[in-house]
């Protein structure tokens, strides 16, 4: 039978310490793919983790697993490929001298990497060649997005990272399957993948959901064909990898010191929050490539972790904040022509400032004392009076403050959760203290 994956990064790191990477455009599913790895109780490994963030400011160690005790270093401010790769080698070394602690290295570049100069590291560096080992390199593509960014247009002289990402891939996982609702598109873009690449199996999958054993472990990186991919690959005087210049990061950390921080501190108001995101996506979508945050939210004991990739937009609470943590947000945009000082501005009115809920007061529709009618079931209006607006009580969902408190007529206390005609309306003349809406409002 064929070892588990266990025991083939076990017996290989009796001789070298076997390295996965990890590599996919912006928000293919990387991290997604990383957290099940670590959280997996099956394979018994420990795994020392190598972080890439284009931006400097890291969110991925923030958003990784908080059950898995693996030691994570971030490797900051600009592409592990070309700016940073320097940072990757001291890293690489000093993770040797704890060997012991760990059975192997999984390296997470960031979306914009080109994996050909991060896999020459392994080899033009005598000491990284005799210490560790290149297992795979594993590349997680967006089905909904990949081939846009495989046809997006460069510069003369710049990579097509995507492209570069596919074409170098030992196994390919073709994610978030669940966003394209034809099979026959999924053929067709598995198609344009292995015109690319021809040799890497690929496997479907949503939310990056795969064993363990299909990614770690599988001696899947073969030199021979590395070169053929990328003829310079162990030429040590090869230059830097030239990205698109039009593409930029921009980072919002509450925690920079003073002279370096860019926005004001304190907690975000969710709705402000949501409403300027929303706004963000219709407006500059296609440009967006990648957010990603980290925040604290007013009136929420646990952080808000979010992600959007162009148009999609995912974002939930998750763990609560340490007793020792500091309770800042952390954000990082990627994308095309991005104005930070824009961003940085938009932040900050979204923060719950008695100022800024003076002004989200002041565009409610209903004045305290003023009679409403509220939506009280799925065809049922109840008339009541507006007690209070801006109204947060501890029976709420964490973060949620309400537009309004309503005291309806028989003396029963609500809170209307919207601002809009189908939660809450005025009173008009000739309905009854309960009215029935009849076909669509």
């Amino acid at each position: 039978t064929p070892p588990s994956v266990t025991e083939t990064l076990v017996d290989m790191s009796s001789r070298k310490v076997p390295v996965t990477i990890l590599t996919g455009f912006l928000g293919s599913g990387k991290t997604t793919l990383l957290n099940h790895i670590l959280e997996d109780p099956n394979h018994g490994l420990r795994f020392a983790i190598i972080e890439n963030e284009f931006g400097d400011v890291g969110v991925d160690e923030r958003i990784l697993s908080e059950k898995a005790d693996e030691e994570v270093i971030e490797v900051m401010n600009g592409c592990i490929c070309c700016t940073v790769r320097g940072d990757l080698v001291v890293a690489l070394k000093n993770l040797y001298s704890k060997i012991s602690q760990f059975d192997a290295v999984i390296i997470e570049t960031t979306g914009l990497a080109d994996p050909a100069p991060v896999a020459q590291t392994f080899f033009v560096d005598d000491d990284i060649q005799a210490k560790f080992s290149l297992d795979a390199i594993i590349t997680v593509c967006d089905s909904k997005h990949i081939l846009a960014r495989i046809d997006d247009e460069k510069p003369e002289g710049v990579e097509n990272e995507a492209a570069e990402q596919v074409a170098f891939a030992d196994r390919i996982l073709l994610n978030k399957t669940d966003l394209v609702s034809e099979a026959e598109e999924l053929d067709r873009i598995e198609a344009r993948l292995r015109g690319i690449n021809g040799f890497a199996p690929i496997q479907r999958c949503a939310h990056s959901d795969v064993s363990v054993g299909s990614v770690l472990g599988i001696n899947g990186f073969d030199l021979q064909r590395a070169l053929k991919a990328s003829p310079t690959l162990l030429d040590a005087r090869e230059g830097e990898t030239k990205h698109d210049a039009s593409v930029t990061s921009v980072s919002i950390d509450q925690g920079a010191a003073r002279h370096m921080r860019t926005v004001q501190q304190g907690a975000l108001d969710l709705a402000l929050l949501q409403s300027w995101i929303s706004q963000l996506l219709e407006e500059r979508g296609g440009d967006m490539y990648r957010m990603k945050g980290v925040l604290h939210i007013a009136h929420a004991e646990q952080r808000f972790v979010y992600h959007a990739v162009h148009m999609i937009f995912s974002g939930s609470f998750d763990e609560p904040w340490g007793d020792d943590e500091p309770r800042e947000s952390k954000m990082v945009f990627i994308g095309k022509n991005l104005d930070g000082e824009e961003l940085a501005a938009s932040f900050n009115d979204c923060l719950a400032t008695r100022g800024n809920m003076k002004v989200k007061e002041e565009a409610l529709r209903f004045a305290v004392g003023e009679q409403v009618e509220c939506r009280t079931g799925a065809d049922t209006w109840s008339r009541g009076e507006v007690l209070a607006r801006n109204y947060r009580d501890e029976s709420m969902p964490p973060g949620m403050v309400s537009p309004y408190q309503v005291e309806l007529s028989g003396g029963h206390l609500i809170w209307a959760p919207a601002d809009c005609d189908s939660v809450i309306r005025s009173v008009k003349r000739g309905r009854g203290e309960e009215t029935r809406t009849r076909g669509r409002e």
